[in-house]
């Protein structure tokens, strides 16, 4: 449990730093995640673009983007929030979200 909320705390870092820099992810699920022994490092950042560029068009896995994404609404930091939670529940719950 310790590890986890560790990890958990150096990817709420991490994103904070791209979001610190006016950034926004738009596609962060598990698979963007490298867990190093003392780190965490979000990794493909080819979606990634300025949050005041009204970016719009719905990228990413589909269990870890924010519902309003769905229909056609802009990314903004809120929308990396819900995707941090859906990462943070695969993380405690051992499996993806919405996975049978």
């Amino acid at each position: 449990l310790k590890d986890k909320i560790y990890f958990i705390y150096r990817i709420c870092f991490a994103l904070y730093r791209i979001h610190s820099n006016n950034y926004i992810h738009r596609d962060l699920h598990s698979k963007n995640i490298l867990l190093l022994t003392n780190r965490c490092l979000i990794s493909d950042l080819g979606l990634c673009g300025p949050a005041e560029n009204n970016l719009s068009d719905a990228y990413g896995v589909l269990p870890y983007m924010a519902p309003e994404l769905i229909i056609n609404k802009q990314y903004s930091k809120a929308s990396d929030i819900y995707s941090l939670g859906m990462l943070m529940w695969e993380i405690f719950a051992e499996r993806p979200p919405f996975h049978d």
